[in-house]
């Protein structure tokens, strides 16, 4: 089963300098949602200093870009069905996180996140933690 990255690990590849420190140990093919890889982009925008900025960009390019994956019409239909039960129970989850979750949820897949966002779709969602 595939695991998904969210952008908590990200961030913290970006802090312990690579991806390898956050990454070892799992064995699985790993790959980057389409909108983790976008909410980290955003991310690389507000700092300050410019090379934080550089340090997060050279991240991206050297090593997340080939690991970025495709939001697909699968996981589109899940998002929105993501987002009916989150409004019918009086829920609300962040947009990147809700479009992250619907990707793994549609492709049953397995989701390493740094981020307590998505313990409410444990049982669904089968959580590793970096």
């Amino acid at each position: 089963m595939p695991v998904a990255i969210d952008t908590s690990i990200l961030i913290a590849a970006e802090k312990a300098g690579g991806l390898e420190v956050v990454l070892s140990g799992i064995e699985e093919r790993i790959y980057v949602p389409a909108h983790a890889a976008a909410e980290f982009l955003v991310g690389t925008h507000p700092p300050v200093r410019e090379d934080l900025r550089r340090r997060a960009q050279r991240l991206y390019e050297i090593h997340i870009r080939s690991m970025v994956d495709s939001f697909d019409e699968s996981d589109a239909v899940q998002l929105a069905a993501l987002n009916a039960e989150l409004r019918r129970t009086g829920q609300t989850m962040k947009f990147f996180d809700a479009a992250i979750a619907a990707t793994v949820l549609a492709r049953e897949d397995k989701l390493l996140t740094a981020d307590g966002d998505y313990d409410r779709l444990a049982g669904r969602i089968i959580l590793l933690r970096a």
